[in-house]
C-alpha cells in the first residue's frame, strides 16, 4: 500500500512539473544567459550520464532479480510445474490474489503497474539529484567568480549579489514544483530501509534470494545517500561564498558586501520537504538517529523463536 501510495504520488507530481516545465526552462535558460561571463562548470554532464547510467542499470538488475527470485520461490509450490504462469504471479503478487481470483489478464496488469511504480521510484530520486547537481554548478560558478577575480569595486559587488539573487529565485521557484516530491521520495525511502532491515532479521533460503536482498538493500542505501549528499551540498555550496565575504578588508567593505552577506545567511538554500525539512549535513544526521531509534522499535517485535517467525511474503497460497 505505502509503495503504491508514495509512486502514485511522485507521479503526479512528475505530471506537474512536466506541465510547467517549459516555464521553468524559461527562467533558468534566463539565468545561464546572465550568467555567460561566469566559470564554466564542465563536470556537470558527465554527472549526469554517470548517475543516470548507474541509477537505470542497477534499476534493471534489481527488477530482474525480483523477477527471478518469484520464480525461484515459485518453484517450491505445488502446481508449479503445471500451470507456472498462475503460481508464479500468486506468489510475487500475493497481497492481490489473496483476496481475488487469479487471471492472467488481471496478472498481466499488476505486474506492469509494479514495473512502472518501481521505475518511478527510481526515477524521483535520480530526478531530484540531477537538478541538485544542477543547482550546485550554478552555485559554484558564483564561489570560483568571487575566488579568481581580484576587482572588488562595489560595481562588482552590485553585479555578483544580483546574480546571487537570480539564482535564489530559481531556486525557490524549483522549491515550489519539488518540495512535495522530495517529502514524498524521503518518507517512501525511510519507510523501507526500515523494512528491509528489520527483514535482515529472516532467513534466505538459495543464491537468488540472498542475492536480491542485498541488491535490493545496497541499492535503495545507495540512492538515499545520493539524494542527500547532493542535496547537502547545493546547501552547502550556496553558503560558501560567505568564506571569501568575510575577509574582505575594511577598506573593501560596502554595503553591497553587506547585503549579499545577510541573503546569504537569512535565507538558505537547498533541497525543501514542503517545509518540513531542509537537506542539510545536521539533517542527514538527524535522519540516521531517527532511523536507529526507529529500528530499535522494530527490534523489540521481531521474531524470537521459530513459532513466532512472521509469514513471508512469497509463501505459497
Amino acid at each position: 500500500m505505502v509503495f503504491y501510495s508514495c509512486t502514485f504520488l511522485a507521479s503526479v507530481r512528475l505530471i506537474k512539473i512536466a506541465r510547467h516545465w517549459s516555464y521553468i526552462l524559461r527562467e533558468w535558460s534566463a539565468v545561464e544567459m546572465s550568467m555567460r561571463g561566469y566559470f564554466n562548470e564542465t563536470k556537470a554532464k558527465r554527472k549526469f550520464v554517470v548517475i543516470t547510467a548507474v541509477f537505470m542499470s542497477l534499476g534493471i538488475v534489481e527488477h530482474i532479480f525480483f523477477i527471478m527470485n518469484g520464480i525461484f520461490q515459485s518453484k517450491e509450490c505445488q502446481g508449479f510445474s503445471e500451470e507456472p504462469l498462475k503460481v508464479y504471479f500468486q506468489v510475487s503478487f500475493q497481497n492481490y490474489f489473496s483476496f481475488i481470483d487469479y487471471n492472467i489478464w488481471i496478472g498481466a496488469i499488476i505486474k506492469f503497474a509494479n514495473t512502472i511504480s518501481t521505475f518511478t521510484w527510481i526515477f524521483t530520486d535520480l530526478f531530484i539529484t540531477l537538478i541538485s547537481i544542477a543547482m550546485t554548478s550554478k552555485f559554484e560558478q558564483i564561489f570560483k567568480r568571487l575566488e579568481i577575480n581580484k576587482v572588488t569595486h562595489e560595481k562588482f559587488w552590485k553585479e555578483i549579489r544580483h546574480d546571487y539573487q537570480k539564482l535564489y529565485n530559481l531556486s525557490k521557484s524549483l522549491e515550489k514544483h519539488l518540495s512535495f516530491l522530495v517529502l514524498v521520495s524521503y518518507f517512501h525511502n525511510i519507510f523501507f530501509l526500515c523494512i528491509q532491515l528489520y527483514n535482515s532479521l529472516s532467513e534466505r533460503t538459495g543464491a537468488i534470494e540472498t542475492a536480491y536482498f542485498f541488491i535490493s538493500f545496497g541499492f535503495l542505501v545507495l540512492r538515499i545517500l545520493t539524494v542527500s549528499m547532493y542535496g547537502a551540498w547545493l546547501n552547502e555550496e550556496a553558503k560558501k561564498p560567505l568564506d571569501i565575504l568575510y575577509c574582505v578588508p575594511s577598506e573593501q567593505y560596502s554595503s553591497e558586501v553587506a547585503r549579499l552577506i545577510e541573503q546569504i545567511c537569512t535565507n538558505p538554500v537547498g533541497l525543501s520537504g514542503s517545509g518540513f525539512f531542509l537537506v542539510t549535513k545536521n539533517f542527514l544526521l538527524q535522519m540516521a538517529g531517527t532511523i536507529v531509534t526507529f529500528e530499535l522499535m522494530l527490534f523489540q517485535f521481531a521474531p524470537v523463536n521459530a513459532q513466532q517467525k512472521p509469514m513471508k511474503s512469497y509463501d505459497c497460497i
